[in-house]
């Protein structure tokens, strides 16, 4: 077997661990999100970036060695899909093909897997920012809408405007 599809295979293997790994933390990043500690968030935060860095250097890498492959075969980059070098590689080598489609399963599943907990964390940051945006009119008196009633003198009277006094004692 050439050795670029060893490389594919080992960048793919590096794929999967790195996706484990920020799947465990898009779930911690929950968990901080509902705590809202913010020097957890900070750090989970620069964690999550470091390991997108580090998916997207193993990435380059299986894809370096895929067009190297791809040259080889002589056939375009686009066609060596994993499924398709799962097809080519059965034909020569039962065993590794069988290893590149539990490969394909896992590092699907996983990316599904984390697709779902982000989406799920950006909701609850939005529902989140709509508490803090709430709670910010609350504290600035704009919750009240103008008021859409009639003075003593029979003008619509302009609404609330903050505090105002009720009484007067003499």
């Amino acid at each position: 077997m050439e050795k670029q599809v060893l490389e594919i295979y080992q960048a793919i293997q590096k794929l999967i661990g790195l996706h484990r790994q920020l799947l465990e933390v898009v779930r911690a990043e929950r968990e901080t999100l509902i705590a809202a500690e913010t020097r957890a968030i900070e750090e989970i935060t620069s964690l999550k970036q470091g390991l997108i860095g580090e998916i997207r250097a193993a990435e380059s890498s299986r894809i370096a060695a895929t067009q190297q492959l791809a040259q080889l075969w002589r056939k375009e980059p686009s066609e060596l899909t994993l499924s398709n070098l799962i097809i080519v590689v059965q034909g020569r080598d039962l065993k590794l093909a069988e290893q590149f489609r539990t490969s394909l399963n896992a590092i699907t599943i996983l990316i599904d897997r984390i697709t779902e907990q982000n989406d799920a964390n950006r909701a609850l940051v939005e529902r989140s920012l709509e508490h803090v945006h709430e709670m910010k009119k609350n504290i600035l008196g704009e919750t009240v809408p103008n008021s859409q009633t009639y003075g003593p003198q029979g003008q619509k009277s302009p609404g609330m405007q903050g505090a105002r006094l009720i009484s007067k004692e003499i």
